[in-house]
């Protein structure tokens, strides 16, 4: 299969502000494991149940805090296997703390064939979540994948 390139890719390394694919143990900046998984947040919000396309390289999670204070939020991926209870998959839920202005993301390498889910929780409406399929590494968006903050559902306590 030929996986399209990043334009503007210097070397292996995209340039600043790109895209790109992480390794299942490497966190986002300001990012933590969150193990507890409680609440402590005011809102939930999940794209609700999606496919992986056959050729699917990543799965990219982007979130922005436009909020004029610093924001937490958690950011959990799940594997929602048909028949059986969803499961969170690697790297597991993180807790991101953003400043104003500021996003961060996590692209990680998904089976392709299965149906997952995002969940972010947090306590700002002003936080906007985003999801993406890519092909390959870098952040080649396949036409068509895109969860926008304005598709992604509150679920109800």
């Amino acid at each position: 299969m030929n996986t399209p390139q990043a334009t503007g890719q210097a070397g292996n390394k995209p340039e600043p502000g790109m895209l790109e694919l992480s390794a299942l143990d490497a966190l986002p900046q300001s990012a933590v494991l969150d193990k507890q998984l409680s609440g402590g947040f005011k809102h939930r919000y999940t794209t609700g149940p999606f496919l992986l396309p056959e050729n699917s390289g990543s799965l990219d999670w982007i979130l922005l805090n436009n909020d004029s204070s610093p924001q937490k939020a958690r950011i959990t991926v799940y594997k929602c296997g048909i028949g059986s209870v969803k499961t969170p998959v690697a790297p597991g839920p993180l807790l991101v703390t953003l400043d104003p202005g500021k996003s961060t993301h996590n692209a990680n390498t998904y089976t392709e064939g299965f149906v997952y889910e995002v969940q972010v929780e947090c306590s700002s409406h002003l936080l906007f979540p985003s999801v993406s399929v890519w092909p390959g590494n870098f952040g080649v968006v396949i036409p068509g994948s895109t969860i926008t903050a304005g598709q992604f559902l509150r679920v109800m306590p």
